[in-house]
């Protein structure tokens, strides 16, 4: 069997999915290690453990397990980071929260990400911003094993994990950024997830009380002992969540400017604040 023959058969598995002609693509070829653009045209004869091990890759994702985790990684930005059960999967709306932050970080300032979860945010900043201190928190022990698995992949000797919930893991701490994709799904909503989110991603990084709330504004208290003087906060949330919380925002006396920013697909996604000292 070549491995355009056996990418027919992935293909008829995977046939009730919506991308199944470039999934049962990825899946051969990282089952094969043969190159993607190369299928068609590759003639080698394949072994029986690369024809089962892309039919197991392809029950599992015909079951409805992300692509993601059956392939063990997923880009983010420039970034490929290792993904698996236990970890949300990076999302490339997420990515406003580092265009963001870059460019505002003042040299060898420092920046904090509240629920680290694969590191992407932390790791992303941390790359383009070698002069700055980066330190992330994680509450799930499964979260911050994959944060850690992509730090070292990465080698950046500015950026520090610990485990624990929101600002906790850093008492007496000051940053002059703090950064947060953190749980926003409302539980009532779980039931109209789609399935490779609400029966494969952790639920603890999915969901929180208050309409998904919750969260964010625990860690909007907590920016009054953990911001500088002139520092600023993004968080990422839900659409409807924007508003609410922007008025939640507005009733602290020790932020200003809480402003409401778009995602790349045009979406509302992110509320911004300042400290004001």
């Amino acid at each position: 069997m070549t491995a355009n023959e056996l990418k027919q058969q992935i293909f008829k598995m995977l046939e009730q999915c919506d991308n199944a002609e470039q999934e049962s693509g990825w899946i051969v070829s990282r089952a094969t290690a043969i190159p993607a653009m190369e299928l068609l045209f590759n003639c080698r004869p394949l072994e029986e453990s690369e024809i089962a091990r892309a039919k197991a890759m392809a029950e599992r994702r015909r079951n409805g397990e992300p692509l993601q985790y059956i392939l063990g990684d997923e880009y983010f930005g420039d970034l490929l980071l290792k993904v698996g059960r236990g970890c949300l999967i990076p999302r490339p709306e997420t990515w406003g929260i580092v265009e963001f932050l870059e460019p505002r970080l003042p040299h060898g300032g420092s920046c904090c990400e509240l629920g680290v979860g694969s590191g992407a945010i932390s790791i992303a900043i941390a790359r383009a911003r070698t002069d700055v201190s980066v330190f992330g928190s994680e509450l799930s022990a499964d979260a911050l094993y994959w944060a850690k698995r992509n730090l070292a992949a990465y080698d950046l000797p500015n950026v520090e994990f610990r485990q624990g919930s929101l600002f906790e893991p850093f008492p007496g701490m000051k940053f002059d950024a703090v950064a947060a994709n953190l749980p926003y799904i409302p539980f009532q909503e779980k039931k109209n997830l789609q399935k490779e989110v609400r029966d494969f991603e952790p639920e603890i990084a999915l969901f929180a009380e208050d309409n998904g709330m919750d969260l964010i504004k625990k860690a909007l208290l907590g920016l009054r002992d953990h911001l500088t003087p002139d520092g600023i906060a993004i968080f990422e949330m839900g659409e409807e969540q924007t508003a609410p919380l922007a008025e939640y925002a507005k009733t602290l006396p020790f932020l200003k400017h809480p402003e409401i920013r778009k995602d790349c697909f045009g979406a509302n996604r992110f509320l911004e604040v300042a400290f004001q000292g």
